[in-house]
């Protein structure tokens, strides 16, 4: 599974979407840094990392668990007991996302000289969030566009066809949020105690 698996049929729309979903929380979090370099290159970096992070990391982790839980106790007890089983790999790309995000954001950090800022860290955080959540939304819009969502496919099924819109409405922000949560801690001095609760928060989102 490559990188462009993660893309899709690229579409402006899409991508006029994910900014709209992802550049208001930025602004709000980021304040007056807005006008600062590092910023938006972690958000540039973080954007381009989501494919490579997701295909050449998540996905092979979670691949090796599945087959190693299926080897010790079968597809059949997996699928009897896939919300215990299941927590392992949501576990791991909860690590994979919220570690890329904070690795990113570290980098723009000291670029800016500014690493035991927390005001920058929560900043920073928010920028590297915001250029991954928001990729993952110009993705998943992506999709839904090639499906040949319309319009017409919002009188035909109802709300029910917005779904995918709605739910990235609440995810762009929550991708923000726990990014500039671990950055704040890292610049604060306290990073694995924010990292930690990051990923928490990640896995229990994805659990639910």
């Amino acid at each position: 599974m490559g990188p462009s698996t993660f893309i899709g049929p690229p579409d402006w729309r899409s991508a006029v979407l994910a900014a709209l979903f992802a550049l208001p929380w930025l602004a709000l979090l980021a304040g007056r840094r807005l006008r600062r370099p590092a910023l938006w290159l972690a958000m540039a970096v973080a954007a381009a990392l989501f494919s490579f992070s997701i295909a050449w990391v998540q996905v092979p982790i979670q691949q090796g668990l599945s087959g190693l839980w299926t080897g010790l106790v079968g597809e059949a007890a997996i699928r009897r007991y896939l919300l215990l089983i299941g927590l392992p790999g949501l576990v791991a790309a909860s690590l994979v996302q919220e570690g890329t995000k904070l690795l990113v954001a570290i980098g723009g950090l000291w670029a800016a000289g500014e690493r035991r800022e927390p005001q920058a860290g929560l900043a920073l955080g928010a920028a590297a969030g915001a250029g991954y959540g928001g990729f993952e939304a110009f993705w998943v819009f992506n999709l839904i566009l090639a499906s040949g969502w319309s319009w017409a496919t919002v009188q035909l099924a109802g709300p029910q066809a917005l779904l995918g819109f709605l739910e990235r409405l609440f995810v762009v922000p929550f991708h923000i949020a726990l990014a500039a949560l671990s950055t704040y801690g890292y610049a604060a001095g306290r990073p694995w105690r924010f990292l930690l609760l990051s990923v928490a928060l990640h896995t229990l989102a994805n659990y639910a």
